[in-house]
């Protein structure tokens, strides 16, 4: 009853999410909350940030439902979720202010921590751990700044990472979904509820965002998106011995804090400062590499996938599903990657090791030319779609010729080319 009572629970705030979201977004336009057209943009037009708006007055909306119509619903989660929703309603007004004004990064960043360190304070602080099947450590002290790393980490790197559509939005929905197999596997109710109703509000928002792109999260959605997925982690591992929740949530997070740690290291190797902008992320890279914007989230959709798979098989009983469930998203991963080298090879003289380090962000340059933050967001898109058109042209020319050498060979097979050679009876 409980899980059938949760799964109900995602699907209204799925409806609500989805039924709200361009309402929402039209208010954001009129009064500002919208993404304007630049260098750093890729549409001509304004968008509205309001995604994350939306995502979190569903989420406490479907929680306050859960607590009032669900039999099951933890009493606990009560306290502790009024702590986390008056944190994240902080970090998603900073975000709107961010959106609306543009704030210096590092008063954002001062500002994120005062809003993390006392939301640890009110009790969301990491009381032990155990990596799979080793010893339970008991964390003691240092489970406060382990606590206080974990939103900050979870902020930024969700923030950094949102630069396609869809793509911050579905590594959210897919770190819920994961933690929802995680709770009803280990029958973690604190964990079900929670997740269930992040993954609603999340799924109705990208109905419009992945599809259409007429709406965004913002800065208050991506930031507030990660701090929600930090504090429900660890909401769901105060009674999970084993901190199923912690792993998984940090396993579907790989690929944004992967950006941010070679997104540091190239610009501290370039002299500049961590906090500059460019469009040299691992979404841009693929870009950059040849992949269209929806084939670069579908890429890193898959990559996510396989790294939750992989965490889920050691972390819940029976999991060798989905052991391959994610080895199979790695291997369509490969194969996509795979076949645009294999295009590539046809425009230009790239090389598969650079190719490789590019993409890793060892390597700012390739045989594709250079592609950093001096080049805008909309160019790079552009030059991506006239390299698939100069591959289609190739490739025509190929299949064209490679016709006509097949129709000569034919011709002289049966006596009817130059080379023909004549038969005698």
């Amino acid at each position: 009853m409980d899980v059938v009572c949760g799964l109900v629970l995602t699907g209204v705030a799925l409806a609500l999410s989805w039924l709200l979201t361009p309402a929402v977004g039209r208010v954001g336009l009129r009064v500002g909350l919208a993404d304007p057209p630049g260098p750093r943009r890729v549409r001509a037009h304004p968008v509205p940030t309001t995604g994350g708006i939306v995502i979190f007055l569903v989420f406490g909306l479907a929680l306050l439902l859960g607590h009032h119509f669900c039999p099951g619903f933890p009493s606990e989660l009560v306290g502790r979720m009024g702590v986390l929703l008056i944190g994240a309603a902080l970090i998603a007004f900073l975000g709107a202010v961010d959106d609306r004004t543009d704030l210096r990064p590092w008063v954002k960043l001062m500002a994120q921590s005062v809003i993390a360190a006392s939301v640890v304070a009110g009790g969301f602080s990491v009381s032990e751990m155990r990596f799979l099947l080793g010893p339970t450590v008991h964390m003691g002290w240092f489970g406060y700044p382990l606590a206080f790393v974990w939103f900050l980490v979870f902020m930024n790197a969700m923030n950094l990472i949102d630069g396609l559509d869809g793509l911050a939005g579905g590594i959210a929905g897919l770190a819920s979904l994961t933690l929802v197999v995680v709770a009803l596997a280990n029958g973690n109710m604190l964990l079900f509820f929670t997740a269930a109703a992040l993954l609603g509000a999340t799924g109705g928002f990208l109905v419009h965002n992945f599809r259409r792109g007429s709406v965004y999260l913002g800065d208050a959605g991506s930031t507030g998106l990660g701090f929600l997925l930090a504090g429900i982690a660890i909401v769901g591992s105060d009674n999970d011995v084993a901190s199923s929740a912690i792993l998984a949530a940090g396993a579907c997070m790989a690929v944004p804090v992967f950006d941010i740690f070679t997104t540091v290291v190239r610009r501290m190797k370039a002299g500049r400062s961590i906090m500059a902008a460019d469009h040299s992320h691992v979404h841009h890279r693929l870009i950059g590499f040849g992949l269209s914007p929806k084939g670069a989230v579908l890429v890193l959709w898959g990559i996510t996938v396989f790294f939750a798979g992989q965490v889920l098989s050691a972390v819940i009983p029976s999991g060798a599903i989905f052991a391959v469930l994610g080895l199979g998203a790695g291997a369509a991963v490969g194969y996509v990657l795979l076949a645009q080298h294999r295009k590539n090879t046809h425009t230009s003289t790239s090389n598969a090791s650079d190719e490789i380090l590019y993409l890793l962000g060892m390597r700012d340059d390739s045989d594709r030319g250079r592609v950093d933050g001096d080049i805008e967001l909309r160019s790079l898109i552009r030059s991506q779609i006239r390299r698939e058109a100069s591959y289609r042209r190739v490739h025509r020319r190929h299949r064209r010729e490679g016709g006509i050498a097949a129709e000569s060979a034919e011709r002289v097979a049966v006596g009817r080319g130059p080379g023909a050679e004549i038969k005698m009876d």
